[in-house]
């Protein structure tokens, strides 16, 4: 063959980018085909957790994870108050009271017993139970206050509103 005897080759650009994608998405589909159960499961699956994603954030289905409510906040804000010792932690305490308690002890004289009240130096303040009450809506919270060799049990009473109606 001789030098002269030879074509020119010409080659479009268009031409093999297309060739080429053509065969990347001949193979990607053959390849999607082959294991179709397997993408098929992993679609539904996305799909699924995806609605539900959806459908939580948007507040239609509730979350099984327990958020906060206006009850678990006072009860832990109170028992907080006992823990801590500080005039600040009495002082949200004091506004999670009910309005009827508001109304008998005033603000100042709330903070000042919350702060002389011996409670054990607190190791650990755990959450260890709630009972709801269906017929009136009021909630019994169970705390346990570990503090070093002694164990101390308390119960916040709550009314339907989650306001604190006193602390056992």
């Amino acid at each position: 063959m001789l030098v002269g005897d030879t074509e020119f080759m010409t080659t479009t650009p268009g031409t093999s980018a297309s060739y080429l994608l053509g065969r990347v998405g001949a193979r990607a589909a053959a390849g999607v085909w082959r294991n179709r159960f397997g993408v098929l499961l992993a679609l539904v699956i996305t799909l699924a957790l995806g609605s539900y994603a959806a459908l939580t954030w948007s507040g239609a289905i509730a979350s099984p994870v327990p958020s906060q409510s206006a009850s678990t906040d006072c009860a832990d804000t109170a028992m907080a108050a006992i823990a801590d010792k500080s005039s600040s932690a009495a002082q949200r305490a004091y506004q999670c009271m009910d309005s009827s308690f508001q109304q008998r002890v005033p603000e100042a004289q709330f903070v000042s017993q919350m702060m002389a009240q011996q409670t054990p130096s607190t190791a650990k303040l755990a959450r260890v139970g709630e009972y709801q009450n269906s017929s009136s809506g009021s909630t019994l919270v169970y705390f346990a206050l570990d503090g070093g060799n002694q164990s101390v049990g308390y119960i916040v009473y709550l009314n339907s509103n989650g306001k604190v109606l006193r602390i056992e």
